[in-house]
């Protein structure tokens, strides 16, 4: 990880070490997420705090087939960059998804 430089995102999972050189390897400009602790400075820390009700409620809309979202494309992960490409061009309708495993 030492060795790479000007990375536009990092979804850190382990915290710690890896975290702190995780954020050295970013470009100016870039995101870092991390799920397992909190970003060096001056990077810019908040907690999600699950909801029970809400969630179930999400649940529930899910499950009667209220709770939708408009689609623009789908990319395997093998096209990730192409799917970054759509996300920063004109003329989206709807999200862009990254597909991680083929059905």
């Amino acid at each position: 990880m030492d060795a790479v430089r000007g990375v536009d995102f990092v979804f850190d999972t382990v915290g710690g070490d890896v975290l702190v050189r995780s954020a050295a390897s970013l470009r100016p400009g870039a995101r870092l997420v991390s799920v397992a602790g909190e970003p060096p400075a001056p990077g810019i820390y908040f907690v999600v705090e699950p909801n029970r009700a809400q969630l179930v409620e999400l649940a529930r809309l899910a499950d009667e087939g209220l709770l939708r979202t408009t689609i623009d494309s789908v990319f395997p992960l093998a096209e990730a960059r192409a799917a970054f490409e759509r996300l920063a061009a004109r003329g989206k309708a709807g999200k862009v998804v990254l597909r991680l495993v083929d059905d």
